[in-house]
């Protein structure tokens, strides 16, 4: 990554916040510094959270709204076809594996029109990742789309989904997958671990279908779904950051390899202060700082 574009290649994360006032619930993870190619498992991850997705206002909706959009710009700008670096007259920069049907498609994926764009921080950083395995890419829509049906209570759909997701793990794909990491024992266990996740998923998912509408049981349902739902995606990052190619690094054109570049990816931490020592007012309670936390992406900037 050229550190001169730096600005069109920075993702905001969270789950849904990427702007945190502090909360203790927010800090799942310690932020790191800098990751090498194929350890950036705690980079993508530290900002992950359990929020509810389906809530449409409140003071961090204008954050959520900005977070997103940041992250979708990068993804457009750079995003998974700027793997293979910028052309050069009788030089190739497609990595060893990595094929321009697979940057192509991981693109179309990871953006789209009107309703269809994805505006997920994480499911874009996984789109970026530099690997070439198909059934991974099939796996990752189905585990994506159980959150989104979960914010929107289609319970049937996401339960479906579940399903689904715990069927493709269990099933011949599984082989292939682990094949393509790195360190194939360790994919296996990923594998059962994430199997082993979807079976809470799956238990509060039909707890919130038994719940009345609008009752407790049906929001503490609907809670545990999230969680369950979150354990199992950051699984399915680990997974596939284990099938980034050992020692991949995103080519950098002669002339540029002369500046500094980012390899791997990076976790940018910034707290803000007011100039007057004032606190930030969140709905009656006061922060004396907020907190903004970044992923910097070596592997799609430019």
């Amino acid at each position: 990554m050229r550190f001169s574009n730096l600005a069109t290649t920075l993702f905001a994360v969270g789950s849904v916040n990427a702007f945190v006032v502090q909360q203790p619930q927010n800090n799942h993870h310690a932020p790191s510094s800098q990751s090498p190619a194929g350890s950036s498992a705690s980079a993508l991850m530290m900002a992950s959270s359990n929020n509810n997705d389906d809530a449409a206002s409140g003071p961090f909706a204008a954050f959520r709204n900005v977070a997103a959009t940041a992250a979708l710009a990068a993804a457009i700008w750079s995003g998974p076809n700027a793997v293979v670096g910028p052309s050069m007259t009788g030089t190739s920069h497609l990595p060893e594996g990595i094929t321009s049907a697979v940057v192509a498609n991981a693109k179309e994926m990871a953006s789209g029109s009107g309703s269809r764009v994805n505006k997920d921080p994480e499911s874009l950083l996984r789109y970026g990742l530099p690997i070439d395995n198909k059934e991974v890419r099939q796996l990752q829509p189905i585990i994506e789309e159980i959150r989104q049906d979960i914010s929107t209570k289609r319970k049937a759909a996401a339960l479906d989904g579940a399903r689904k997701a715990k069927g493709f793990l269990k099933g011949k794909a599984t082989e292939k997958m682990t094949k393509a990491c790195r360190e194939p024992t360790k994919c296996s266990a990923i594998i059962d671990e994430m199997v082993a996740d979807i079976e809470p998923l799956e238990g509060a998912l039909s707890a919130s279908q038994d719940a009345g509408r609008g009752s407790e049981q049906e929001r503490k349902a609907q809670d545990d779904a999230y969680a369950a739902q979150d354990a199992l995606q950051k699984k399915l990052t680990d997974l596939e950051e284990q099938m980034v190619p050992k020692g991949y690094v995103t080519p950098v054109p002669d002339d540029y390899a002369d500046l500094p570049q980012l390899r791997g990816r990076a976790t940018v931490e910034m707290v803000l202060k007011k100039a007057d020592g004032g606190p930030f007012d969140i709905e009656g309670t006061n922060y004396p700082q907020a907190k903004m936390k970044m992923i910097i992406d070596g592997y799609t900037g430019e």
